[in-house]
């Protein structure tokens, strides 16, 4: 008798640490989202890049999302589409959303169709301008992420934001006398 309790102990915790390890595995699956680079330094007036890089860890048919900057730094120039959901040919939808000062709102794709993707791409590239006259760093995060499965269901979303700093190209250095002299001597 006390065999048989103790073995219904041990198939009872074998059991509950199974179902907790299966809880735990499918509650941290989840879509990566990245902003890409993940750090950059740039001088003021230029001009940078910013990808918006998603990770599924399942098969996707859409995205949307909203991005929050300091607009006093920065200005954004362009926002294109990447080739996430055109990468398997598949025609697609993309509106680059609408530009704030310091916010891109509303940016979102999808493919049209039944199709979905899993494979790793660049959903949409920003186009950011360094404003002049300023120095300083930048946060750049993702807000209202929402991805849908190819079954139009939202999935489970983890967020990478960049933070993005602006300093002044260095100063010409005065040139020396030394320098000088020889200049005016040679002519």
């Amino acid at each position: 008798m006390r065999k048989s309790i103790v073995s219904k102990s041990i198939v009872s915790i074998i059991t509950l640490i199974a179902i907790l390890a299966f809880l735990s595995s499918t509650a941290a699956a989840a879509s990566k989202v990245t902003l890409q680079p993940t750090s950059k330094n740039v001088y003021a007036g230029e001009n940078i890049t910013l990808n918006v890089v998603v990770t599924p860890d399942t098969q996707i048919s859409g995205i949307q999302f909203d991005l929050e900057y300091d607009g006093s730094l920065f200005q954004i120039a362009d926002v294109t589409e990447g080739n996430l959901f055109s990468q398997s040919g598949q025609n697609t939808l993309f509106s680059p959303g609408q530009i704030e000062n310091g916010k891109l709102s509303n940016v979102y794709g999808c493919i049209l169709g039944s199709s979905s993707v899993s494979t790793p791409e660049t959903f949409a590239t920003v186009t950011l301008k360094a404003n002049t006259g300023v120095q300083g760093t930048s946060q750049f995060y993702l807000r209202n992420v929402t991805i849908s499965s190819s079954a139009s269901k939202p999935v489970n979303v983890r967020l990478v934001n960049t933070g993005i700093t602006i300093s002044e190209p260095e100063a010409k250095k005065p040139r020396g006398l030394l320098v000088k002299l020889i200049e005016s001597i040679l002519g």
